[in-house]
């Protein structure tokens, strides 16, 4: 077997970001994984390479113990009440998906709270404390009317003691959502809110909807006083021009948008933890997601 059959099929369709990425992964499962590629996410009587094939037993997709951990507390405590969806499937078999890039940068840090902090606290510096870390979350006071909830949710308090949220939406390949969503409730807390400078318009037009939709939630749970202070941010590789793109022309539409709004890079991140007293084993763990996900020259030979 050559090496364009261990990476399996691809996708004629991609656009130039996908298909690299898609290509990585299809590297990371062949030769770090070992496995055979899986199911395609949207056909289903086809193989892609970049997706396993038995993830939901294997947990292959998850790069450490406390990503796995999360993964399965995430799921067992899911309820009826719970905002936001996570696809099983695309979770434990689609190497391309954010859903387990997810867990797999923020697992570690929520059972770390100390790490939590300093990794954090560069990019949000009134986080004095990293007290939870949540997956496709939305607080229940949140009142948008709708299922949006943030990839990842970081709780903190202050100096002065004060319960802060941050609300992330993560990137990888996918672009975000087209479709332009309106409600009542939308336009109730865009005027309630002091946040936006740019039109309820402009807002809720199919380039920043959903970044604003994220917005909302952080902006209705400080109105309904469950924080008293909250962010929200946008983590994506630092190559997707199109996501870095869309996040600085947001922060733009926001008072203080650069203190309201965070664009943090997966490179950003992992150097600020690398610059922090860790033992090995998390040294080791910055290794596997900068191999993963941020070092394409890895398979650059094979495009």
């Amino acid at each position: 077997m050559n090496l364009t059959e261990l990476l399996g099929n691809q996708s004629k369709s991609d656009n130039n970001l996908a298909g690299r990425m898609r290509l990585h992964q299809s590297w990371w499962r062949a030769f770090v994984l070992a496995e055979e590629q899986g199911q395609h996410p949207m056909k289903k009587d086809e193989l892609i390479g970049s997706s396993i094939l038995n993830g939901e037993t294997s947990y292959s997709n998850f790069l450490d113990d406390y990503a796995k951990r999360a993964v399965k507390e995430e799921l067992d405590g899911r309820g009826s009440a719970s905002k936001g969806m996570i696809s099983e499937s695309r979770l434990f078999n689609n190497l391309l998906s954010s859903q387990p890039l997810c867990f797999n940068f923020f697992g570690r840090l929520k059972y770390k709270p100390e790490l939590a902090t300093a990794a954090l606290k560069p990019f949000f510096p009134a986080i004095e404390q990293a007290t939870d870390i949540h997956f496709e979350f939305a607080p229940n006071a949140a009142q948008n009317g709708d299922n949006s909830a943030h990839d990842v949710a970081i709780e903190f308090k202050t100096a002065a003691g004060k319960l802060g949220l941050i609300g992330l939406e993560c990137k990888y390949t996918e672009p975000f959502s087209p479709k332009e969503y309106r409600n009542e409730n939308y336009e109730r807390l865009y005027t309630e809110s002091d946040a936006f400078s740019a039109t309820y318009e402009e807002l809720t037009n199919t380039r920043y909807n959903q970044l604003f939709r994220n917005q909302l939630i952080v902006e209705s749970a400080v109105l309904n006083k469950t924080y008293d202070l909250a962010y929200s941010g946008l983590f994506c590789f630092e190559k997707d021009d199109n996501a870095l793109t869309k996040g600085t022309a947001f922060t733009s539409m926001l008072k203080n948008g650069e203190e309201r709004f965070k664009i943090i890079s997966y490179s950003a991140l992992l150097e600020t933890i690398q610059k922090q007293s860790i033992d090995w084993e998390t040294r080791e763990w910055t290794m596997l997601l900068w191999a993963r996900y941020c070092a394409t020259q890895l398979s650059e030979q094979l495009k």
